[in-house]
């Protein structure tokens, strides 16, 4: 568990790093960018639309595993709005709030649950 927390560390800072450096350099306007390179139907395209897709199922994880809450949906939106910036820290605290039960950590509200 180390060992993965330590990752979603390193990814953390990361990810704010490159957005940092990418807001600085090309600005605030990353959907233009993003509905750009999809639109031009080549690999950057195909990521784009992977990465989406991933995107979507960590949503719709996150709104599972907090019980199909309000704060379940805010935090759903969050990690498709924001990826990793969000999603990095929600696993570390969760991996924290859990202890080091991957279980609890999986399940979230329905770990308790048979």
């Amino acid at each position: 568990m180390t060992i993965f927390r330590s990752s979603l560390v390193l990814a953390t800072l990361a990810i704010y790093a490159l957005t940092i450096l990418a807001v600085t350099t090309q600005g605030y306007n990353w959907p233009a960018v993003a509905l750009g390179d999809i639109a031009s139907l080549n690999w950057r395209s195909q990521f784009d639309v992977d990465f989406i897709i991933h995107l979507l199922l960590l949503a719709g994880w996150v709104v599972w595993r907090e019980g199909a809450t309000p704060r379940g949906y805010v935090f759903g939106f969050l990690s498709i709005v924001m990826g990793g910036m969000f999603s990095f820290p929600y696993l570390l605290h969760a991996s924290l709030v859990a202890r080091g039960d991957v279980r609890q950590m999986l399940l979230g509200v329905r770990a308790g649950a048979r």
